[in-house]
């Protein structure tokens, strides 16, 4: 547990150029997938994105709940500054959020 949180500070300082790549990659993904269906002349906001969007939510919420559990379970043994570790359990939410909307989009298709 030790390694991992020597891991997670050696990152943090480091900067925060690899939060910013994450960032821009999922941005990116976006970006590409609205412009396609703007070359189609696809509408942008249609019955199944939103539920795509709905489900993702709804994934992500139950899982961050998880992760919340599981980060007071181990606050004593990570020894980080209380900001820091509100700091990284926020960004978990986001990329739960992402990995879910991810999951909910490309490999579980079960709306089709």
């Amino acid at each position: 547990m030790q390694a991992l949180c020597r891991s997670f500070s050696m990152s943090t300082t480091l900067g925060s150029s690899r939060y910013t790549v994450i960032i821009l990659v999922f941005a990116a993904v976006v970006v590409v997938k609205r412009w396609t269906a703007k070359k189609q002349n696809l509408p942008a906001k249609d019955e199944l994105s939103k539920d795509i969007l709905r489900r993702g939510a709804a994934t992500s919420y139950y899982l961050s709940l998880y992760m919340w559990l599981a980060l007071m379970f181990f606050e004593d043994n990570i020894h980080l500054e209380q900001h820091s570790l509100i700091g990284a359990g926020i960004l978990g939410m986001a990329i739960i959020y992402g990995l879910s909307w991810v999951y909910h989009n490309y490999i579980k298709r079960s709306h089709d």
